[in-house]
């Protein structure tokens, strides 16, 4: 199965569970086409990973939920020193770009921090 198959199942059975709206699934199928526009070797597990957070933060935000887990700013300064981390920066916004929900930082750290696991 493809990557873009996998991902479409994935949140098919998210939607189906009523885990997520319609819309979040949109965007996250969005979401996924370009990180394979921009990564076409992108690994399917990390890919997976990224998708399900996203398509669960997408949902909390469009529920306007804002207590979201920080991620520590430990882990964000480690991160922020990796060479593909303006990459990943640059992804996250076209991304986030392409949607009316607002993600909160948190929310941005950690899709960035995804970014960065599978862009290396």
């Amino acid at each position: 199965m493809d990557r873009m198959a996998e991902v479409k199942e994935r949140l098919k059975i998210m939607e189906d569970a009523g885990m997520i709206s319609c819309g979040v699934s949109e965007f996250c199928m969005m979401a996924a086409g370009l990180i394979l526009a921009e990564h076409p070797g992108a690994d399917s597990d990390k890919l997976n990973m990224l998708i399900t957070h996203l398509a669960l933060a997408g949902e909390r935000m469009e529920k306007g939920d804002t207590g979201e887990m920080q991620i520590s700013q430990e882990v964000l300064d480690t991160v922020k020193e990796e060479r593909v981390y303006p990459q990943a920066c640059g992804i996250s916004r076209k991304i986030l770009e392409c949607t009316t929900l607002k993600f909160t930082q948190a929310e941005t750290d950690f899709l960035t921090v995804h970014l960065c696991n599978i862009l290396m």
